[in-house]
Formats: structure tokens, sequence, C-alpha cells
């Protein structure tokens, strides 16, 4: 899985530092399982982050997905 660390200097603090990309299945196992643990308990800003990150990959893997199928 690609993590790519955004720095721009006029990005708001809400936006994630790190996009992800999934490029395979196993990517996509990987980032579910993060997921799963970073929402087990607290996270801290960064984490919260990260786990937006992560969930807006997987939504992008999940739509890429289906169109391949469809």
């Amino acid at each position: 899985m690609k993590v790519k660390a955004i720095h721009h200097p006029d990005q708001r603090p809400s936006e994630p530092n790190s996009k992800f990309e999934i490029e395979s299945r196993e990517d996509y196992a990987l980032a579910l399982d993060r997921l799963k643990a970073l929402e087990a308990g607290e996270r801290s800003d960064d984490e919260e982050a990260e786990v937006s990150a992560l969930k807006k990959a997987v939504r992008a893997w999940d739509r890429w997905h289906d169109r391949k199928l469809a």
C-alpha cells in the first residue's frame, strides 16, 4: 500500500496529512485490519487523520472494484 505524505503550508488542520493508495487485495485487507485496530480504542489527532485517510482509500478501492466487476 502506498502512503503519500502531503505537506501544504495552506492546508487546513482538519485535512489529513497522509494519503493511502490501495493497490492490491492484500493492501485492502491490511487497510481493513488497521481500521479495525484504530477503531477499537481512543485515538489521537494523528490516528484520527489516519482513519480518515484509510477510509477514503477503502472507498476508492470499493468504487474501482465495483466498476471492474460491472
